[in-house]
């Protein structure tokens, strides 16, 4: 049985070299919120199929799709049949997987496609064409893998990727850290809009996160900067500023969510 990841075997590469030694079998790959197989006869390609939730390609669109990925853990299991053929085999599946590849290099997106689609928080205005206002108005809160699940695969990575490109969406993982409990400590100072947190918290958070963050104070609702500070185990010290403007005393128990 055959395995490795696509980041140092390429998708295009690794199908070729399946139909160059006649193979039979499917091959497999699961990166993170998406499955996909493409399933080989003989060494010719005959079914494709990408998935993420309910959305679902099949056939040359899956292909175009399956050639964006950068990483992904790939298993083949020989002789495996498939289900159904949505592919003709021959000549032309080589042929568009070299199109898809030529058109994935003129495309910028993350090489994470589990990560999540907002507006901006902060930006100037980007005069856009119709056809990204279309796609901006109906990605927001979405994973990256169920935008590019959908019919014209390189296309919408094109509109995708200059959206990001211009700043008229940001791309941003899902952080799922349970709250963490924390009793307020006033802090003396000029400055406003932070909260000091333990370094070995902070520390924890970052692991976790692998980019900025900030924390949001609960059940308040408040966002705002977040930095380390030695000797604060259970505790969130706030500027004097910041304890007026949210009603927040000395000793009061408030609980902090670390988000990006």
């Amino acid at each position: 049985m055959l395995s490795g990841d696509l980041a140092e075997f390429p998708f295009p590469s690794l199908v070729g070299a399946l139909m160059s030694a006649g193979r039979t079998g499917r091959l497999h790959l699961r990166p993170p919120f998406l499955e996909a197989e493409v399933y080989l006869r003989g060494g010719q390609v005959v079914h494709a199929k990408a998935q993420a939730g309910e959305r679902a390609l099949e056939g040359e669109e899956a292909l175009d799709l399956l050639v964006g990925l950068r990483r992904a853990p790939f298993v083949f299991e020989p002789e495996a049949l498939p289900p159904h053929t949505t592919l003709l085999g021959g000549l032309e599946v080589p042929a568009r997987l070299a199109q898809a590849q030529a058109a994935w290099e003129k495309v910028k997106l993350p090489a994470d496609w589990g990560l999540r689609l907002r507006l901006p928080r902060e930006g100037s205005a980007v005069e856009l064409p119709p056809e990204a206002l279309g796609l901006l108005a109906r990605v927001e809160g979405k994973r990256i893998a169920e935008v590019l699940l959908a019919p014209g695969v390189l296309r919408q990575a094109r509109v995708l990727s200059t959206l990001l490109e211009v700043g008229a969406l940001e791309a941003y993982p899902e952080v799922d850290l349970p709250p963490e409990p924390l009793v307020v400590l006033p802090i003396y100072g000029p400055s406003s809009g932070v909260a000091y947190v333990d370094e070995a918290l902070y520390a924890q958070w970052a692991r976790a996160i692998r980019r900025g963050f900030r924390v949001r104070l609960l059940p308040l609702g408040a966002v705002l900067e977040v930095r380390p500070r030695p000797n604060l185990q259970g505790r969130v010290g706030l500027m004097e500023e910041d304890l007026k403007r949210l009603r927040l005393r000395r000793g009061d128990k408030v609980e902090a969510v670390p988000e990006v």
